[in-house]
């Protein structure tokens, strides 16, 4: 099982550079440098370029609701992305290990869904369009969703701690949990990410960090028990993070 692609979504990232670009916060030119940096050259599966994929995005998204225009879409073991279910759309998103972005479509009726396939240097977006209303979300505010991961990670760090477990290699992890939290937010996100966002941002990143840390690096697969049930929690503040980031950069207008 790839541990990172569970606890890290650079998709989160993507949602965010297009909101903030959506609603005039960015430069196409910055958003074309952040996109290339997270995903490499991006085009829409049947070939046409990135630029008509944002074509339409900007012909479509409602930027004058109230609601966010786009919504960061994750899933893991035991959770199936909030999108209709059966539909090639969920189904996709299920199997790529990234998720998906809804749009929500200014006629009021209309819902978009990208979902990115990433093939090596290449991200490939499909486009999805529904008119029945998607499923609902969490919709958990950042405080409640930073609450939720801080509890998650105690118990988990009592769960622990009551085990006896102990090891070596957990004595001075600090470094390689400072490395993996410094991958995790490159390359970064756009200037205008308010400070709730940003904070419930980097809690879910140092937590995957330590998941990793922990699974993926020292090699011991023994608490995976309690640090597999928190991947839940860092699924939710990151959604939850990218949709409140993407409501204020429309009443930052």
């Amino acid at each position: 099982m790839d541990m990172r692609a569970e606890v890290w979504s650079p998709l989160q990232h993507t949602a965010v550079w297009l909101g903030a670009w959506l609603h005039g916060h960015e430069t196409t030119d910055d958003l074309l440098q952040a996109l290339r940096d997270l995903g490499g050259r991006h085009e829409l599966i049947d070939g046409r370029p990135l630029t008509d994929l944002l074509a339409q995005l900007r012909s479509v998204a409602d930027v004058e609701g109230e609601d966010p225009v786009l919504r960061l879409v994750l899933s893991g073991p035991g959770e199936a992305p909030a999108l209709p279910a059966g539909s090639d759309a969920a189904q996709k998103a299920a199997r790529n290990g990234v998720g998906a972005i809804t749009v929500k479509d200014n006629d009021l009726i209309s819902s978009h869904v990208l979902v990115p396939d990433l093939a090596g240097p290449l991200t490939r977006w499909e486009w999805f369009t529904f008119t029945d209303p998607l499923p609902a979300s969490a919709w958990l505010s950042p405080g409640e969703a930073d609450r939720l991961l801080a509890e998650a990670t105690r118990q988990a760090a009592d769960i622990i701690e009551r085990s006896g477990y102990r090891t070596d290699a957990l004595n001075t992890p600090r470094l390689t949990v400072g490395a993996l939290s410094d991958f995790y937010d490159t390359p970064g996100l756009p200037s205008a990410v308010p400070g709730r966002a940003a904070k419930l941002f980097a809690r879910a990143d140092r937590v995957a960090a330590i998941v990793e840390t922990v699974t993926a690096r020292i090699g011991d697969h023994t608490l995976d028990p309690q640090l597999l049930s928190l991947w839940r929690h860092i699924r939710a503040a990151r959604m939850a993070g990218v949709a409140y980031a993407v409501a204020d950069f429309g009443r930052a207008i």
